[in-house]
Formats: C-alpha cells, structure tokens, sequence
C-alpha cells in the first residue's frame, strides 16, 4: 500500500545494477491444455473483486484496482515462478546499468486495431511519468531521481529506457499492473480511460463490455488475442471468453455464493475455509499476499521517538497469537518485514526482538498512544485490537482508530502528526527486500520524501545505498540483510505475519498467479 507521487523520492539514489540479457518466444499460454477446440463447460467465469477506485491503470492504489488492469492492459514484462521476469508485450531485453533497450513482439494490437509499436508504448509510459498524472507508481518502477528518458524507434521496434539513476527494480517493477500499456484511445481522453468507457484503449486480453458501477463488471475476451505472458510453465485449461467480476464485500457471502452455485471463484477468509477443504468440488490456493508489520511515527511529538518505548511494543506482541487471530494458521509467522521465499530473505538470521512483558510494563505504563488500523487485519480489523488489548496490559493508555482502507491511507499519508503507530498492511507486488525499506529511509512523506513513518536510520540507509551500488547478487543481498536486520533491530518496524490470499475455485475452473503476482490473476476454464 506505497503511496506517493513521482516526485518524491522513495529512499536513496539508486546505484548500478546490470539487467541481465533475456529473450522470449511467443507464447501459448492462452491456448487449451486440453485438446485444440475442446467445447467449454461453460463461456463465463464468475468471481469476485472490491469496488475499483479507478479502471485508469496508472492511478491504481489497491488489488480491485490493480485486478482490474491486467483484464485490459498488458506490461512489457511479466513476473514467473522463481523470482523470474518474462516477456509479456516485450519479446526480449537488454539492460546497462542505467536502462535497458525492449524488443517488442510482432503483431501486436490495440482493441481497436490500432498498432502497438515502440511510440504507443513510449506515449504510455510517458503519460505514467508525467507530473499530471501523478501515479504512485511511477517511483517504485524508475526511482526517486527523476523522469527516465524513453526513446522509441519504431523501425527497429524497440523502446529504450534511460533512468535517471541506476535503480534496480526496474525490471520487476515494469511488472506490475500499473505500468500496463495504454493504447493512443485511452491517452485522448483520461477521464474516460479512468470510467472503463475510452473503447479502443486496451492493449491487454480483455475488454470491459458491460458494466454496473459498484455492482458488476463484465469483461469480453478479444477475437484472435495472442499476447499471452511467455510463462515457463503453461497456464491450465482455456482463457475464459468472458470474465465476470461481482463487486461483494462480505467474504462469508463469497463463501455462501461458491457453495450454492453462484460464483465459480472467489476470494474467501480463513474462517470460510474449513467448509471447502475436504470437498472435491473445490480448490483451495494458499498464496503469500499481504506483510503485516508495526511501523511507528518517529515525528516529534510522538512518543516513539524513544526506541525503549518501540522495543517494549516488540516485547508485548506475540506473532503466533497475532497469526491465530488474523489468519487462523494458514498465514506465515515472520521474522522480517518480507514473505518467506522473497528473493534476498533470509528470515533464519533476522534479529526479531523477542516477548518479554515483564521488561516492557515499566516502560509503557502510562503512555498514551495513538493507533490507526486497517479493517482487513483479521474479521474487522481484530487484528488490531489485540495489539491494543496487549499495549493496555501493558499499562498504556491507547486510543484505537479500526478504518477501512481508504480512512486508514488518508490518516497515515495524508496527517503525518495525527498518529503514533500502526499495522502497516504493505501489498509488495514488486516482488523485493528493498520495497518496504524504500520506505523506511530518506526524507519523510511531507517533505517529498517516501518515508512513512519519519525513521532515522542511518545505518539501514548506508546499507540499503550499498545494494544499490553492488557489483553482484552475493553483495546486494548481503546490503539488504544488513539494511533490514537494522530496522527490526532497531524497533522501528517489528515484523508481525504474513496474511495469504485464500482463493477457492469449484470443479471446472482454476485461478492462477505466477511468481507470488498476485496483481497478476490467470481465471481458467479447465472444463
């Protein structure tokens, strides 16, 4: 949940990194496993998202945004398992230190016919940098240093992206949803692009062709798409003609919906689960998704400018208790900031400050704290209601704000003063070590900076600048071990869980994320 605009900076300059050449070849990934022109069980896939704050893909800020995207709007690249980049509109790429040179594939088009040649992808990602535009993501993807150079030469249909500064997620960055290509139709008319209503715009599988805002989003896919991610392992089943995403809040009713019939996907709770495991007609995937972990305000006037006060919380807050109420078991327990299997972690040497509650009441007797949590922290944000409870045990006069997403974002980004701590719920599609401390270090928020909670850390900062300046893979993830190890050591952020996305999918159907994208949602018919 990184918010920003582009021209804040989200940590420290970035230095060299050498994109390692790669080539693809078309895929098939779209076409059946099963036998060539096998008859459908049915055209539809019927499943469920969160209402869409935008359908512009460059303003996406959350997943329903984000899932949203991918139906319309392929990237240049594509995440794959074993923290593997693939080729997605891309057909091969080169990197230098301060860029890299895309080849794109043959053929490719628009939904409206239009061409997509190295100018529409230049006019795409130009309209993602802009000032105007103010995606919170174009930082993440190109870094805090300014506006990349994007140059695009047609007749050798290539694109050639020159940063600023070395950075080195770009790679994985140009992953994401919202880097996803949008054709000269959209970039004409952005008001319509964010309504899901510029026909045309689409660079992706998918057209959105009805649409009940708030309710229902329908979408068709195109006649003869084959754009398909060049995946090393091919997706199951058939792309589904038509996907249709039912806006339902309620993960009970989700639950209630599979089992009669009425949803063939869907995103369910822990608490749903038990009714799903042991019956064959459904599939259950269990995929790391969300890090939780507790940041503190370190703002003047915050009483967590004290790391006696930030160690005595680490001291209160059992992790497998947190686990319990917040995913009932089917989440990680972690010791860094990170999922298990993150590309660099390593969780086995993490400095993790341990549970004692006898040494942390005389510390936090009588201090008054205030929190700020997301609901989707367990059944209405029961998640943060423990930490409350254990910090009152502990003797601290703590007022708790349980909002949902939108008031949660707004009070940690949007008033800098008017908390002390919180769960931070960090979704990082990127992919890497470096996302959570990029916002852990340099300048704060107000002051154009990415640093949430206003950290001073010298020493993580020196170190997450090694990574960016490391001539090798061994030295870059011995940088952010030492960057992260100093952070947790430090109590600036205590590492708590990681909550999965839980999707049940009946008989006949499949939902399939590759490489933990999870932005990145295949529905399959495999019937």
């Amino acid at each position: 949940m990184k918010r920003s605009t582009f021209s804040a900076g989200a940590a420290l300059a970035a230095a060299g990194l050498l994109l390692t050449a790669c080539t693809t070849s078309g895929s098939s990934s779209g076409a059946p496993a099963t036998a060539e022109g096998a008859a459908l069980s049915t055209d539809t896939v019927r499943t469920t998202i969160d209402l869409p704050a935008t359908l512009d893909p460059t303003q996406g800020l959350s997943l329903p945004d984000f899932l949203a995207a991918r139906m319309g709007y392929d990237t240049l690249v594509r995440k794959d398992e074993g923290n593997t980049v693939v080729g997605g509109l891309a057909q091969s790429w080169e990197g230098t230190p301060k860029g890299a040179v895309f080849t794109l594939r043959q053929g490719l088009t628009c939904s409206d016919g239009t061409p997509i040649t190295p100018s529409v992808v230049k006019a795409s990602l130009e309209y993602l940098i802009s000032p105007k535009t103010a995606s919170a993501a174009a930082p993440q993807v190109f870094g805090p240093a300014g506006a990349p150079t994007i140059t695009a030469d047609d007749a050798a249909n290539t694109v050639d992206i020159a940063l600023a500064e070395p950075w080195p997620d770009m790679l994985e960055g140009l992953s994401i949803a919202q880097t996803g290509i949008i054709c000269p139709a959209g970039l004409d008319d952005p008001k319509a692009l964010a309504a899901g209503t510029a026909a045309g715009s689409e660079s992706g599988p998918y057209v959105l062709s009805e649409k009940e805002h708030g309710v229902r989003y329908t979408y068709s896919l195109r006649d003869g798409y084959d754009a398909w991610p060049a995946y090393a392992k091919e997706l199951p089943g058939q792309a589904a003609p038509k996907i249709q995403y039912n806006v339902i809040v309620d993960k009970n009713a989700t639950a209630n919906q599979l089992l009669a019939g009425q949803l063939d996907i869907g995103f369910v709770n822990a608490n749903s689960l038990p009714r799903f495991k042991d019956n064959d007609g459904f599939s259950v995937t269990n995929e790391a998704f969300s890090d939780f972990y507790v940041l503190f305000n370190q703002r003047e006037g915050s009483p967590f400018t004290d790391p006696e006060k930030r160690t005595a919380v680490a001291q209160v807050l059992d992790r497998t208790v947190f686990e319990g109420i917040t995913s009932m078991g089917e989440g990680q327990v972690t010791q860094q900031l990170v999922a298990e299997g993150t590309q660099c972690s390593s969780p086995d040497q993490s400095p993790v400050i341990a549970v004692d509650q006898d040494a942390a009441k005389p510390v936090l007797d009588g201090v008054k704290i205030r929190m700020v949590g997301a609901q989707i922290l367990g059944p209405q944000g029961s998640g943060n209601v423990y930490v409350q409870e254990q910090l009152r045990a502990a003797g601290a006069d703590v007022t708790l704000e349980n909002l949902d997403v939108g008031g949660w974002i707004g009070t940690v980004f949007g008033k800098p003063s008017g908390w002390d701590m919180t769960v931070y719920a960090d979704l990082n599609f990127i992919g890497t070590m470096s996302n959570p401390l990029n916002s852990m270090v340099g300048p704060a928020i107000e002051d154009g900076g990415g640093n949430v909670g206003a950290i001073q850390n010298d020493e993580a900062a020196a170190a997450l600048a090694k990574f960016r300046a490391a001539a090798d893979d061994d030295a870059r993830c011995a940088a952010l071990q030492e960057s992260m190890n100093s952070i947790i050591a430090n109590a600036d952020a205590i590492p708590l869980t990681n909550d999965p996305r839980l999707m049940v999918a009946a008989d006949g159907f499949a939902v399939v994320s590759y490489g933990g994208a999870l932005d990145d949602q295949h529905n399959r018919i495999t019937k």
